[in-house]
């Protein structure tokens, strides 16, 4: 928006970002890019997941019953690597802290 005046947002249209992270610290990280073929682990992982995924889709596509009743891979969502075992350190569900109430200022300090 460049101009002052009404702002129409549509139902359901998404119209900010809430972080809880202060934003100039967001500004203070300095991503790095790096090769996959870099990490042979995460590398075969991705292999892995890729013909998992083109597979699945092909099923689905051909209307192939079993996937067409599973509808969607689920790994991601379940924190499970598609070549078995759990992933360590995937979280599906924040746990965070209940905020604090607000404290009364100090007698003589105003407020």
């Amino acid at each position: 928006m460049t101009r002052p005046g009404k702002v129409r947002f549509e139902k359901g249209e998404p119209f900010c970002f809430i972080t809880l992270v202060q934003d100039k610290k967001l500004e203070e990280i300095q991503p790095t890019l790096r090769l996959l073929a870099d990490n042979p682990a995460l590398n075969e992982e991705f292999k892995v997941w890729a013909e998992s995924r083109g597979d699945f889709n092909k099923r689905l596509q051909s209307r192939e019953a079993e996937a067409m009743k599973e509808k969607w891979q689920r790994h991601y969502m379940k924190g499970e690597k598609v070549s078995g075992g759990q992933s360590d350190s995937h979280v599906t569900k924040r746990k965070l802290k209940t905020p604090t109430p607000p404290k009364p200022p100090l007698p003589g300090l105003g407020g």
